[in-house]
């Protein structure tokens, strides 16, 4: 494979205006709000139509990957698929990252216009399809062409390798017919591949991202120079919602390489000839901010007033109910009660925010590593008053998401500071001002109760409220019973892995001044502690085995979920733990992913030290194995992470972490020694996604072993710094 990478950053029109010859363009899924069209475009039309391949007249097969590459492998996948389908020699494939355009859009988030953009586990789930399709076309083109250079019929023809052979001798390669192959008619609906027909589709394919990134020759946002470019240092309101009241500016404007001192409403920026340069003068500035009331907040205030809603008598939206609840409790032997608490969460991506942004009366050309390209050119679309075709936007690659990257606050403040200055610009914030005005994940609580009779779990009540990670997304729906129903995801009907008797499952918003959006996994970062650690509770109160619990809560009509539970049970070989380990295990359903995870942990030092973690997922079917076990290892490390120590905390309405330093990102030597993942075989099922599943269950199988270890339960996020600490 020829990986592009390009010093200026290329755009995907470029690249396929150079081809000059085979495009082919990609029917979107039905959520979709684009135009198609089964005839392939010709160079001059690529600004418009909705091209996925292309085939050069050298041979060359460029892939447009609508997915922004996040370290996550969409690229390579997304070549896969159209490649097997194309027939195209593995070495002869490149990727280049789409433009924004409305061709790439799809529907990921309810209540939400189609949009180009990565998260939630989606791409597979969403392209696997057109790509397929797409692949076929152009396979289905290039062997239209060479029958009729060779006069022979389509059907005699078979391709491999790049190249369409025909039984009589006569042979061409895709370089050699991609000129005639562009003048042919595109298939509507292409004969596709059967599964025992692919060569690269189920394979661990090498990532096409892999070399340049390890030669540092891949071009993040933070990477991009242009000729005649100029650096800013922003600082915001260190009490989210704030305003400038006064600025002196005296120090900064004398300083070295300082251009120039922007205020506006809410942040302050240096421009300077260098961006260290700015930031000192940043440093220098003396700043009056106006904190517009939010001045007296704190974390103590924040967990009283979420305390306060689990005692509320109303105001609860019902997200589950099924039997009579009241009356299990009522009548039970024992009853079970546990409260839990979870901090916010920052996204800690290495890759500091930044934003290129080339601001001219006519047009808006911007580079930046986001995860929302669509998201993006809209705000910028409200800030410049420009059309959609006046901004040129280009996404580059991305060194770290998480969901951070699907805001767009930081380029906001990037194309207003290019408004005031007459040269190309890049915005780079401090980590300082990374961390202390993040779209946190919410902070939350959770109270769970069960009903204990005759040995059985006869019931639970699991009460749920805090911030929503849709505020963000979807000012003022917070209060919507659709939006509010996402506070429990992961514990409904649909997307919980057990059922119960009786059950009722109840959320109740409450938002505070801090911004909150999607952290990986979302919800079920916090719906997964709550309820996987409680029903290890249950299991203890009636002396069962807590696999052996899970086991007998799932239905009998849950093949999948049982087959992945005991494959992980299996892997950790649960129960068979060595003298002095302790295991703890873990489940959940992740948009019909399901992955199980055992922690294996020994006591050292008053502290936790994680020998192994063993995990299963049944994600549908997958492209790539090795990069589905990436995404489950780096998935669990996550939500590892946050629970050994992270925490955004809030003292007089200012985020008190800074930097790493006290906002501590999980280290190698607490990592676990050894990490086995399993990937199901689920050839014939659809693609369920593996970006998100391999980060709650990890959280409650650690808390598991240390309370096998221990015989104390964690209830409250991070996990304190010596185990003797805890309640």
């Amino acid at each position: 494979m020829q990986p592009l990478h390009s010093e200026r950053g290329a755009s995907r029109r470029e690249i396929l205006a150079g081809l000059g010859a085979l495009v082919v363009a990609v029917q979107l899924p039905s959520s979709a709000r684009a135009s198609t069209t089964s005839s392939a475009p010709s160079s001059t039309e690529l600004g418009t139509l909705n091209a996925f391949v292309g085939v050069g007249t050298d041979g060359v097969v460029t892939v447009i990957c609508p997915a922004q590459e996040l370290g996550q492998g969409s690229s390579t996948g997304v070549a896969q698929i159209v490649a097997d389908e194309l027939d195209a020699a593995w070495d002869d494939v490149r990727v280049v990252l789409a433009d924004e355009g409305k061709q790439y859009r799809v529907s990921i988030v309810p209540l939400l216009p189609a949009s180009q953009g990565t998260g939630g586990s989606f791409t597979i789930r969403a392209w696997l399809a057109p790509l397929r399709k797409a692949g076929a076309r152009a396979r289905a083109m290039l062997v239209a062409a060479a029958a009729e250079r060779w006069g022979v019929r389509t059907e005699d023809c078979v391709t491999t390798d790049s190249v369409v052979r025909h039984p009589d001798g006569h042979e061409a390669t895709y370089g050699e017919l991609a000129e005639d192959a562009a003048r042919q008619r595109a298939p509507r609906n292409p004969t596709l591949k059967t599964r025992d027909q692919f060569e690269y589709m189920g394979r661990s394919m090498p990532r096409e991202d892999l070399a340049p990134k390890l030669t540092g020759q891949t071009q993040y946002g933070i990477d991009i120079r242009l000729p005649g470019m100029v650096y800013a240092c922003p600082v915001a309101s260190p009490v989210n919602g704030g305003r400038v009241d006064s600025v002196d500016d005296r120090v900064a404007r004398s300083m070295p390489g300082v251009l120039d001192v922007l205020v506006f409403d809410t942040f302050v920026a240096v421009v300077a000839k260098g961006w260290w340069q700015a930031k000192q003068a940043m440093l220098s500035l003396e700043i009056t901010w106006d904190a517009k009331g939010n001045g007296a907040v704190g974390s103590a205030a924040i967990s009283k007033q979420l305390r306060a809603n689990l005692d509320a008598k109303r105001g609860y939206t019902r997200v589950r109910k099924r039997g009579n609840v009241k009356r299990a409790l009522e009548d039970a032997d024992q009853v079970i009660e546990a409260d839990y608490e979870v901090p916010y969460l920052e996204h800690a991506t290495m890759e500091p925010l930044n934003c290129t942004v080339h601001a001219q009366s006519d047009r808006c050309e911007i580079w930046t590593s986001t995860q929302q390209p669509t998201r993006t050119v809209n705000a910028i679309r409200k800030l410049t008053g420009m059309r959609a075709e006046q901004i040129i936007l280009h996404p580059m690659y991305v060194g770290g998401g998480y969901g951070r990257r699907g805001n767009v606050d930081w380029v906001e403040q990037a194309v207003q500071v290019a408004q005031r200055v007459d040269s190309p610009v890049q915005v780079l914030w401090t980590r300082e001002e990374q961390t202390r005005h993040g779209f946190y994940r919410p902070p939350m609580m959770g109270r769970l109760r069960a009903a204990i009779q005759d040995g059985r779990l006869t019931a639970l009540h699991a009460r749920i409220t805090g911030d929503s990670s849709s505020r963000g997304w979807l000012p003022g729906l917070q209060w919507v019973g659709l939006v509010k129903r996402q506070l429990a995801e992961g514990m409904s009907r649909n997307a919980s892995p057990y059922d119960y008797h009786n059950v009722l499952v109840e959320v109740l918003p409450q938002s505070f001044h801090l911004n909150v959006g999607f952290w990986r996994s979302v919800n079920q970062s916090f719906t997964a502690f709550f309820r996987e650690t409680f029903l290890d509770d249950v299991a203890a109160a009636i002396g069962q085995d807590p696999l052996e619990l899970r086991r007998s809560l799932l239905e009998e009509d849950q093949p999948r979920v049982r087959a992945v539970l005991d494959k992980a049970a299996q892997l950790g070989r649960w129960g068979e733990a060595p003298e002095g380990h302790h295991q703890g295990i873990g489940l959940v359903n992740w948009a019909g992913a399901y992955c199980a995870q055992v922690v294996e942990i020994t006591i050292e030092n008053d502290q936790p030290r994680i020998q192994r973690l063993s995990a299963a997922i049944d994600c549908g079917v997958h492209i790539n194995p090795d990069q589905v076990r990436a995404q489950v290892m780096g998935g669990a490390i996550f939500g590892l992470s946050s629970a050994l120590g992270e925490a955004i905390t809030v003292k007089e309405g200012r985020v008190e972490q800074s930097n790493f330093n006290d906002y501590p990102i999980l280290r190698m030597s607490q990592s676990p020694y050894t990490v086995d993942v399993h990937v199901m075989d689920r050839p014939d099922d659809p693609p369920r996604g593996v970006g998100e599943p391999g980060t709650p269950p990890a959280i409650p199988a650690l808390c598991n072993a240390i309370f096998a270890a221990t015989g104390k339960r964690v209830r409250h996020l991070p996990i304190p710094r010596t185990l003797s600490a805890l309640d």
